[in-house]
């Protein structure tokens, strides 16, 4: 069962963020301390024939299904049916566990039931301390009840939980699944594939390439989507991976909302886990990032049909993560995607992770809505670069967004034929005109609409926008803000509030493609008055230059 420790450390090398994560964090309890016996109680996982199972997923490559890559193994261990339960002398407790799943590429573990006090403190890392993950806390639970942690590579792994003598209240757990992954992470034991899959073919192209540099901005909302769930007709619990993007709102509050495909969905009590900056250092290389991990998310929209949702609906799954983004030390590395609702097809790029690997850009020769059969109007059709080729999608791929030629949001993966060995082939994307609110019109739960224009504005396009605010293809510049009252406004009338000195000053109003619509003279102070009224519902981007500096705030407006 070490077999892999070799290539553990081979594979932390290449991968710093794993390493980086246990530096930076909180330690275990045990860690170091002397008197604390190491002999913990091990579980030993039934044996799993790893290449029984890939042979049982070439049965079930579609890119209408997510890519399978892990079974589980139900647990149903507490903290008083399992484990070594040490009271220290201070009255404090500490319980320790370990599971073994003989031959996994890598193990994490699923909880069901998960509420301990601020106090206490949760982690799970391998035997030899080299990977370390936590404290995971109420925080991390999603809204169905579960938890999931972040992955161990190699198949033992060590939970341990600590509970200080004065914790507000006695804390309680359960461990409902260990999953076991079985994909060959290192495919072939070397180095040419991505620790989360292993792109089937050779022709994909990846983001850090030349090809993607155009692309950076983009490239920085796509993120891999690993899936757990418990799903009876596959005989229990399932790991499975799709691609999504992170996508911006027109309120642009950071809300942080995932784009994917609703086939991506097991079950309607599945856990999430978000790889972000899942990426080649550089072109062609060996070396990458994988550990930036979001843990949590939760089902907020979908497109609403029973089952597979291709022919039916428009295939859309809006998910949205149980942490803010501003938590996570990595957060200035990702994008919020923006979109264009308005139907129209340019050729842009597909950007998406094929059977979960390393992040792949391709480029289409072209992009249009399909006019006939069961998917008429709901779907673009895209056909991609043969001569020479420039990539297509894989299993895995699904619910990855298509970019147009402006670099925004268009559409989301739903099925196809293309792969390496077909490159002649199609792939269909869910179009974000029909994903907005035509699946159902009168239920909010099944459009995007309600999530990405809460205010109604009637917003045909977003841009991109940084963690920071930054709005990406508009000109930015450095600057103080204000505040506008009320925002969103209903009628264009509003207040400003701000540092500002009592002057003559000139305002500058540009729309979200950072065209000027409006410009006036003011007069500043601390507190002045602003009619707007002529202006369409929408979002604006407000400068006031004054004679030493300029201010910029955001107004919406929804009538």
């Amino acid at each position: 069962m070490r077999k892999y420790y070799v290539l553990l450390v081979l594979f932390l090398l290449v991968t710093s963020a794993l390493i980086a994560q246990s530096e930076t964090k909180p330690q275990p309890f045990s860690f170091g301390k002397k008197g604390i016996s190491q002999a913990i109680d091990v579980n030993i996982m039934p044996s799993t024939d790893n290449e029984m199972l890939i042979k049982e997923d070439a049965e079930r490559q579609d890119k209408s299904l997510p890519f399978r890559v892990g079974i589980g193994h139900s647990v149903a261990k507490t903290l008083d049916n399992s484990g070594r339960k040490d009271i220290l002398d201070d009255g404090s407790m500490l319980w320790r566990a370990e599971f073994v799943s003989e031959n996994a590429i890598m193990t994490y573990l699923v909880f069901d039931k998960f509420n301990i006090p601020e106090e206490g403190q949760l982690f799970i890392y391998s035997p030899d301390h080299t990977q370390v993950f936590g404290p995971y806390t109420n925080d991390d639970v999603q809204s169905v009840g579960k938890l999931v942690t972040d992955d161990i590579i190699g198949d033992e792994v060590v939970v341990e939980y600590y509970e200080p003598a004065d914790a507000s209240f006695k804390g309680e757990f359960q461990i409902a699944a260990v999953m076991h992954v079985y994909r060959d992470f290192l495919h072939t034991r070397s180095l040419e594939k991505g620790p989360h899959g292993e792109a089937d073919g050779s022709c994909h192209i990846d983001v850090a390439c030349p090809e993607g540099q155009p692309w950076q901005d983009p490239i920085k909302s796509v993120v891999c989507i690993s899936i757990t769930a418990y799903v009876p007709a596959e005989g229990g619990w399932g790991g499975y991976l799709c691609s999504g993007a992170l996508v911006n709102n027109v309120r642009m509050d950071k809300t942080p909302y995932v784009l994917s495909a609703e086939h991506c969905v097991a079950a309607d009590d599945q856990t999430h886990k978000f790889y972000f900056r899942y990426q080649l250092n550089e072109c062609n290389g060996t070396s990458g990032f994988s550990g930036y991990t979001a843990n949590g998310g939760n089902i907020i929209a979908r497109s609403g049909a029973s089952t597979s949702s291709i022919n039916t609906k428009s295939d859309f799954l809006l998910l949205k993560l149980t942490r803010d983004l501003s938590s996570f030390p990595w957060r200035d590395s990702v994008v919020f995607a923006g979109w264009d609702r308005s139907g129209a097809a340019s050729v842009g790029a597909g950007i998406h992770h094929p059977r979960g690997d390393w992040k792949k850009i391709s480029f289409p020769s072209s992009v249009a809505t399909i006019t006939s059969g069961n998917m008429a109007q709901r779907y673009f059709r895209v056909a991609w670069q043969t001569d020479p080729n420039k990539g297509v999608t894989e299993q895995g791929s699904s619910g990855s967004p298509l970019f147009n030629a402006d670099q925004l949001i268009i559409g989301t993966l739903t099925s196809g034929s293309s792969s390496c060995n077909y490159v002649y082939g199609t792939d269909n994307y869910g179009k974000m005109s029909y994903h907005w609110n035509n699946n159902n019109a009168s239920n909010s739960a099944n459009k995007l609409q309600p999530w990405l224009d809460p205010d109604n504005t009637g917003a045909v396009t977003l841009p991109s926008m940084k963690i920071n605010g930054t709005i990406l293809g508009l000109q930015h510049h450095e600057s103080p803000t204000f505040g506008i009252y009320p925002n969103p406004s209903q009628d264009g009338h509003i207040t400003i509030q701000g540092e500002f000195l009592p002057e003559e000053a000139t305002c500058h109003i540009y729309n979200v493609l950072g065209q000027q619509v409006k410009n006036m003279e003011v007069f500043t102070d601390a507190t002045f008055n602003l009619n707007v009224s002529d202006l369409d519902n929408g979002v604006y981007f407000i400068d006031i230059l004054g004679s030493e500096r300029t201010y910029r705030s955001k107004l919406i407006i929804a009538r």
